[in-house]
């Protein structure tokens, strides 16, 4: 009698115990249930050239941040994205028509609006993942290359919160539409860059690191250089030859709009002309230019 006793009074006083142990289980397992924002690279073109991982992700969304033209270029992939889970465009004011014009007139101005923007954009990403959401960033090409999510969006966000889901880029696609290897037998070095990145927004930076460059065979792949190609030809002409081989491949990945335009630094404004397009196009220096 006495040992049930005894049996009984241990049984009780376990109860609490394991009645913590099972509350802590619980807590744990549903502070586990945050949701994740997953910034999906969408590739160049198409579906060919985009990973079926970021296909998957987007279709188990449950929030969706995009560029208003993204849904129409995700129709491509045969499949569409629910409008009542699209939240809003997050680079609004920070990219287009407008802000682009905002950036040449009031360049302050339009640095506050990118930095309203992104506060905006990281407290409803924050607040979606608190409240158990999956939310997808659709950015173009990959968006460790020139992705705006990465460098403008999502700067100094956590990385606790979020994964990024690579896509092919346009280097990669320009790369093949060259036909030629980006690291040819004397190349030292594949430099991917931008007008704005080696010369400033404005072409106000000195251009020493051009002069520096030439010492040595490299690729230089320029992103967003067409609309200010001849102040980057002027730039060029300093320090190389006339010769110098150019390309531009516009609408690298696309297989219907895609075209190879090789040219050398002393033509390419000329060979420019022949084209009508002004802004999507990958330049291209160097050797494997040829």
């Amino acid at each position: 009698m006495e040992r049930k006793i005894r049996a009984r009074l241990k049984y009780q006083m376990a109860l609490p115990v394991f009645f913590l142990i099972i509350c802590f289980i619980v807590s744990v397992s549903y502070a586990g249930e945050e949701g994740r924002l997953y910034v999906v690279g969408m590739g160049p073109a198409g579906p060919d050239l985009t990973a079926p991982r970021a296909l998957a992700v987007i279709e188990k969304a449950d929030v969706i941040l995009c560029s208003p033209g993204m849904p129409k270029k995700f129709e491509r992939f045969g499949k569409s994205i629910d409008p009542k889970k699209v939240a809003f465009n997050p680079w609004e004011g920070i990219y287009g028509k407008e802000a682009k014009k905002l950036k040449k007139t009031n360049y302050k101005k339009w640095l506050q609006q990118v930095e309203n923007q992104t506060k905006k954009v990281q407290d409803f990403v924050l607040q979606q993942i608190k409240a158990g959401k999956t939310v997808v960033m659709m950015d173009g090409g990959d968006p460790c290359v020139y992705g705006p999510s990465l460098h403008r969006l999502l700067n100094g966000f956590d990385d606790k919160y979020f994964e990024v889901i690579p896509g092919m880029s346009a280097f990669n696609a320009a790369s093949a539409a060259l036909k030629r290897t980006m690291t040819g037998e004397n190349t030292k070095f594949v430099m991917l860059t931008a007008p704005s990145s080696l010369f400033g927004d404005f072409y106000e930076k000195g251009d020493e690191i051009l002069r520096d460059i030439s010492k040595y065979e490299t690729t230089m792949v320029f992103y967003m250089a067409l609309s200010s190609i001849d102040k980057l030809v002027e730039k060029f002409k300093k320090y190389y030859p006339p010769k110098l081989p150019m390309a531009v491949v516009y609408y690298a990945g696309y297989s219907e709009k895609e075209q190879v335009l090789r040219s050398t630094l002393g033509t390419i404004l000329d060979d420019l002309k022949k084209v009508d397009e002004t802004w999507i196009g990958l330049l291209i220096i160097g050797e494997c230019a040829k």
